[in-house]
Order: structure tokens, then C-alpha cells, then sequence
């Protein structure tokens, strides 16, 4: 019994390897294109708007927190969960722990790691050395609390905690 014939194998021509090798690089760059679209819609990467900026105000800040720390003065914050909102109340007193009154107060809750979902709510004083203010919707998880106080002059504290919403 004969076997039968295997067909001709055809030769491989410079054409097919010209459109093997377009293709194979194709691909790549598709699959390069599509994963840097969704980078650059998902996070910008930059923590500052401007970095530049941020460098050249350095010294500046350095100055406020020397000043802040020389004031002695004593910040306490209490984060309640109301509902889908979250309400805030600080207790801002001297180095003698008298109250301070009279003071403009300012909160965020920014997100660590991503700036977009950054809230701020104004703090109205509420008693002798106390603010509160709330916001509406907060999504559970952590938040950088950031809680500025100014006078007439400006800002004159600032106090950075950590807050875990659940």
C-alpha cells in the first residue's frame, strides 16, 4: 500500500516576511498605545500641579512651620461617619490650653492617591475654640485630613493626620 504524497511545501518569500514582521511590530504597538491611553486617563502621575512651583514656595514653607511650632498652639480633630457624609469638629487651643477664637478655618480630605477625589469643606466655629463643618459624601478608606487655620495675615497652622473612613 502506497502512502500518500504530502503536498508541496511552498517556500517562504520576502513578501510573507515582510508582512510577518509588520504585524509582529503592529501588535506591539497597538498593545503600547492602548496601555499608555489608559495610564494617562486613569492618573496624571504628577503629585504637584506644578512642581516647578512647589520647589520655588519650599523656603516659604519652611518659615511658616518654624513660626507654627514657635506658636505652641494645639489642634484636635474628630472625624464622625453621618450617614454617606462626614462631619468634623476641631478644638484649636494655645500653648496655655486656652481656646482660640475669632480664627478662619479651612479642611480637606485628600485622597493619598488620587487628587481628583480631594474634598473641602469649611469649618464655621461653633463654640470658644471650636469649629465643625461636614460634607455630604465621603467614600469609606483613608484620607488624609488637612486642617489650615489663618488670621487676618494669612495662614498661620497647619496640622496633616491620617483618618481611615470606614
Amino acid at each position: 500500500m502506497s502512502s500518500p504524497a504530502l503536498p508541496a511545501a511552498r517556500p517562504l518569500t520576502g513578501r510573507q516576511v515582510l508582512l510577518i514582521f509588520v504585524a509582529f511590530f503592529g501588535i506591539i504597538a497597538a498593545v503600547n498605545v492602548v496601555l499608555v491611553t489608559v495610564a494617562l486617563r486613569t492618573w496624571s502621575g504628577l503629585d504637584e500641579a506644578s512642581p516647578y512651583h512647589a520647589g520655588q514656595v519650599y523656603n516659604a514653607e519652611i518659615r511658616l512651620a518654624r513660626a507654627q511650632a514657635a506658636r505652641g498652639w494645639q489642634l484636635a480633630e474628630e472625624v464622625t461617619r453621618e450617614g454617606a457624609g462626614v462631619a468634623v469638629t476641631v478644638r484649636l487651643s494655645d500653648r496655655d490650653a486656652a481656646p482660640l477664637s475669632g480664627l478662619t478655618l479651612q479642611a480637606r480630605f485628600e485622597r493619598p492617591t488620587d487628587k481628583r477625589q480631594d474634598v473641602a469643606l469649611a469649618l464655621t466655629e461653633t463654640g470658644s475654640g471650636t469649629y465643625s463643618g461636614r460634607t455630604e459624601a465621603l467614600s469609606p478608606g483613608q484620607w488624609n485630613l488637612v486642617v489650615d487655620v489663618a488670621d487676618a495675615t494669612g495662614r498661620v497652622f497647619r496640622r496633616h493626620s491620617r483618618v481611615v473612613l470606614n
